[in-house]
């Protein structure tokens, strides 16, 4: 799972897999700002069959925080 996490995150910033891993850090990553932010969500909701509500995004810090919500934590 994580892997697959991790290469639809590469697509949707549209960087190579080897770039990113969980420690990722939102904004502090150039590619990861709000806007790519946005498209992510909705390629990690199409890739999952997931909703993910919006306020649960205002504290991600990191690529695992969005993993841990996509997995319904």
């Amino acid at each position: 799972m994580e892997e697959r996490f991790l290469q639809v995150v590469a697509d949707s910033l549209e960087v190579e897999v080897d770039e990113i891993s969980m420690e990722t850090a939102y904004k502090e990553y150039e590619p990861w700002d709000s806007m790519a932010m946005l498209n992510l969500l909705m390629d990690l909701e199409d890739e999952f069959d997931v909703s993910i509500p919006i306020e649960k995004v205002a504290g991600v810090k990191t690529l695992a925080d969005v993993f841990n919500i996509v997995n319904g934590k």
